[in-house]
């Protein structure tokens, strides 16, 4: 289980400006700057080059998580949601990633369209991603995400997004 809390330099760097402006930040009781997690990427990079890659050259994990941002609730944007994801880490071979994608997807039964070459709004990202959308969801139509980084490849699906389009 990732923490929902955690120190705010994690994400900085990663999540961009504009992204930067929508999380949940405060000083905790030790004094640190501290936020509710945006997203769970930036954690498993941390995790992987500071202790994991240490014993393992190839991991794969699963992760199902709430994670917050700091704005006008919408229809498919809330402030509290949740994700549920696949990170590969030790390789950028993105291709078993979006294979694992689309079979989630399609194992929902849901009618998304998969996009590949898209410039993602997040700054580790070392190469341009995949989405998964439905457009029927509108304005908030993205169900799913991701892209390689340094450390490995990985997506989120939206559950909250996944749910209006199954409904």
């Amino acid at each position: 289980m990732i923490p929902s809390i955690w120190e705010t330099s994690t994400f900085e760097e990663k999540v961009g400006e504009e992204n930067r402006r929508m999380m949940w930040t405060f000083q905790d009781k030790g004094d640190r700057e501290v936020c509710l997690i945006p997203e769970v990427t930036g954690i498993v990079q941390e995790m992987w080059r500071q202790e994991w890659s240490k014993t393992a050259g190839r991991m794969d994990i699963f992760y199902m998580q709430r994670c917050y941002r700091y704005e006008r609730p919408q229809r498919g944007r809330y402030r509290e949601f949740t994700q549920v994801g696949v990170e590969m880490l030790g390789t950028r071979d993105a291709g078993p990633a979006k294979a694992l994608l689309k079979e989630c997807l399609d194992g929902f039964g849901v009618d998304y369209r998969f996009e590949d070459g898209v410039r993602r709004g997040l700054n580790y990202y070392v190469a341009d991603g995949f989405e998964a959308s439905v457009d029927s969801l509108g304005a908030q139509r993205q169900v799913a995400g991701g892209g390689a980084y340094a450390e490995g490849v990985g997506w989120a699906i939206g559950v909250d997004r996944l749910m209006l389009a199954l409904a």
